[in-house]
């Protein structure tokens, strides 16, 4: 009797040590190590030498972003029903395949529209698809610390933006931005493909394990009602979501886009912006991804995403009203940071609001809308900085954008189920 009860004892506990769901994440936040550090942050570093390279306007070099927000936003509804159809895991593959083959002809493009042709097909492709399945994945594995489990996923990014994004900065200003991009590509392909096979969805025993534990201090219901397309489609929290989340990216877009000539223009160097600055801003996302996680299951996932915003604004006002030098580099650098660990309280939002049967469909949806919303950001900021000859104008833009975004996210309210 006492071997029987100690056996019931240890396979009730065993789940807490070995549940594959924390292994899903622990995937999922190498694969954003390398998404952020190569790519997302990345990119800022290459915008100044490529538009030299070929001899681009901040307009033309933002256009190749502008194309890209777009495209990601039309794909997004179908690689979310792709992941919900086929599975993340062939999904995150194909992802994989295609960004490191991008990053490989682009260190070898010959002109302006070599790169733009192919930065708008295997490398968005490459680093957008790869997402839907990641959160899909984790939003299959968890309930209740969904919040925690996007949060470390998503801190993964914040390494990266860290440090593989300062690696990637020193190549280009040691060797060449191409050396750079070649670089990139062999990295994503040798360890982003056999990283793929460990992504895996719940059997139908395994996908509640996780909710055996109680979270006694979690303020919010519990939401155990998966929606189906149409129902979600009908509710307001689901338009309010993903605006919400549209002009978060609205401004993350353009401030992410331009970050290294927007600390140009407020009079620090560019290698020191490129190789310290951005991975500075990416560094302190990783406590506040962390924080933003455990507070965000214990309390609310929407006034915690809200709260963030706020540091987006303050990252907006310090740009228009700091003095010149690494000050207001470092302040700008640190609210803007803040600001951008909120992506993760997004997504988590999706499953909270939603459920796990159609999420990646409806997360889809969200990146559409979020997509077709920013898209426009990096090209008008882009453009005003060309037309008035600074960054005020558009960073006072991306500061009403913040506070739009702030007031919708503290608003949102649990969908009721209408079935």
């Amino acid at each position: 009797m006492k071997v029987q009860m100690s056996q019931e004892n240890e396979s009730t506990q065993q789940p807490r040590t070995s549940y594959y769901g924390w292994k899903v994440v622990i995937v999922s936040a190498v694969f954003q190590l390398l998404f952020g550090g190569l790519y997302h942050t990345g990119m800022s570093a290459y915008f100044l030498p490529i538009s030299r390279t070929f001899n681009l306007t901040k307009t033309q070099m933002s256009l190749a972003f502008t194309i890209r927000s777009l495209e990601g936003g039309l794909e997004g509804p179908i690689a979310g029903y792709l992941v919900d159809k086929y599975g993340p895991k062939a999904i995150i593959l194909i992802g994989v395949i295609s960004g490191g083959i991008g990053f490989i002809l682009i260190g070898i493009a010959p002109t302006y529209m070599f790169f733009l042709i192919t930065f708008l097909t295997f490398l968005t492709i490459g680093f957008s698809i790869p997402h839907h399945g990641i959160s899909a994945a984790i939003n299959a594995w968890f309930r209740k610390r969904l919040g925690i489990a996007m949060s470390w996923s998503t801190v993964g990014s914040a390494i990266g933006s860290t440090v593989l994004t300062f690696v990637i900065a020193q190549i280009i200003f040691s060797f060449d931005w191409r050396v750079a991009c070649i670089f990139s590509g062999i990295i994503i392909l040798v360890i982003g493909i056999p990283l793929s096979l460990f992504i895996r969805l719940p059997k139908s025993h395994e996908a509640d394990i996780e909710d055996e534990e109680d979270l006694s201090n979690n303020h919010e219901p519990l939401n155990l009602h998966d929606f189906g397309i149409r129902e979600a489609l009908q509710s307001s929290t689901y338009w309010l979501l993903s605006i919400a989340i549209g002009l978060r990216l609205t401004a993350q877009s353009a401030i992410l886009v331009h970050m290294v000539p927007i600390l140009v223009s407020r009079g620090i160097d560019e290698q020191i912006a490129a190789a310290f600055l951005v991975p500075a801003a990416a560094f302190t996302r990783i406590p506040a991804i962390l924080i933003m996680g455990i507070i965000s299951d214990r309390w609310s996932r929407p006034k915690v995403a809200g709260l963030a915003m706020l540091a987006g604004i303050g990252s907006t006002l310090i740009i228009l009203y700091g003095p010149n030098g690494m000050v207001t580099g470092l302040i700008f650098v640190l609210l803007f940071g803040i600001a951008m660990s909120s992506n993760s309280i997004g997504w988590a939002l999706v499953g909270q609001f939603f459920g796990r049967k159609n999420y990646g469909s409806l997360r889809g949806g969200v990146t559409m809308i979020q997509s077709i919303m920013s898209a426009v950001s990096p090209l008008l900021t882009g453009w005003l900085a060309d037309k008035q000859g600074d960054y005020m104008l558009a960073m006072q833009f991306m500061c009403g954008i913040y506070i739009i975004s702030t007031f919708l996210f503290w608003i949102l309210k649990q969908p009721k189920v209408t079935q």
